[in-house]
């Protein structure tokens, strides 16, 4: 007997099932469910199943129908339109928003870096605390030389000063800055002095007056110049009266051009005239170079004359034996008379 095979779609799962034409009923292999192979249940399966199929049609075209519809409405479609055009509103609104306060934040950010970059930052100064002056040389002819560890563009102001050369202790130097305030870069500086007065002070000083060396100090002087007067009269075998050497006169003196300075002592003694048998006087000149104050307050003196060691230090220009004269008008006119043009002589004793 032959098989004829068909097929059936399972109702209950859509699976498609074979079956022999011969049999009447099956189970479908997929879910097990029963199916019906005779033709009047194959018939009225078909018409539910296209029944089923119409309703689905139907169903679907008055879906499309009724959206066809509403989509025609003209309420409808200015409702969307509406709806649409909020959207993008709010969408430009919210977009916009964002991109200001992205704008906002970066400008101030912006402005913030500016000003830290461009604040002025204002400071006071004393010019004159940097500013130290010191002086050499001797006094009348010393210089004074100004040093300035300001910052830079401080230092670097014009200022101006008062003569700086031939000074002596007690002379006054003004500075004066031609600004009150400079800017260096982001840096202003307020100048909270713009003038300053300075005293000379520390120069070495010749000698004016032997008094103010000491009273140890010229009772050496003394000595070494009598001494002196002592040896020149013995080395001549000049005869002179014993005990009779005597300091008669100091002068003090300084070159008015500060170049040098001298003491001189001028040490008389007796003696006996040979021809007329009479006492007389004469004098020695003993002078002293350069004796000088120095800066501490010290003398420096030379008292090395010759072979006579009263020295307290050694100088190049010391202790020598000038002249010898005979009466004190000679004595004035060597001593006085012819250096007063070009040295300024003070008498710092006299007998």
């Amino acid at each position: 007997m032959a098989i004829n095979v068909k097929s059936i779609t399972c109702p209950a799962c859509g699976a498609k099932v074979n079956y022999d034409e011969n049999r009447k009923t099956g189970k479908c292999d997929f879910c097990g469910s029963f199916l019906d192979f005779t033709e009047e249940y194959g018939e009225k399966r078909d018409r539910v199943r296209d029944d089923i199929q119409d309703m689905q049609i139907r169903h679907i075209m008055n879906n499309m129908n009724g959206r066809t519809s509403r989509n025609n409405d003209v309420n409808v479609q200015k409702a969307r339109k509406t709806t649409l055009v909020i959207v993008i509103v709010l969408v430009f609104i919210f977009v916009g928003s964002v991109l200001f306060g992205v704008m906002r934040n970066l400008f101030a950010f912006s402005s913030a870096v500016k000003n830290t970059a461009n604040s002025e930052v204002v400071k006071d100064i004393d010019p004159f605390d940097k500013l130290t002056v010191r002086y050499s040389g001797i006094s009348g002819v010393g210089r004074a030389y100004f040093s300035d560890s300001n910052a830079h563009v401080i230092s670097s102001l014009d200022k101006t000063t008062s003569n700086l050369e031939n000074l002596s202790n007690g002379d006054t130097i003004t500075v004066k800055y031609s600004k009150n305030t400079v800017k260096d870069g982001n840096t202003k500086y307020n100048l909270t002095k713009t003038e300053k007065t300075f005293t000379v002070i520390g120069l070495e000083e010749y000698v004016t007056d032997i008094n103010n060396v000491g009273e140890e100090d010229i009772a050496i002087l003394k000595k070494n110049a009598i001494d002196k007067a002592i040896s020149e009269c013995n080395e001549d075998e000049f005869g002179y009266l014993e005990g009779s050497f005597d300091i008669y006169a100091i002068y003090s003196m300084v070159k008015k051009d500060y170049s040098k300075q001298r003491s001189v002592f001028v040490v008389s003694f007796d003696y006996e005239d040979p021809a007329d048998k009479k006492t007389k006087t004469g004098y020695f000149m003993a002078e002293y170079s350069n004796i000088k104050k120095l800066s501490d307050g010290d003398y420096k003196i030379n008292f090395n004359a010759y072979v006579f060691l009263y020295f307290r230090e050694s100088y190049l220009d010391g202790f020598t034996l000038t002249s010898a004269h005979s009466t004190w008008d000679a004595v004035y006119t060597d001593v006085y008379l012819n250096n007063k043009a070009e040295w300024s002589i003070h008498e710092d004793y006299k007998k």
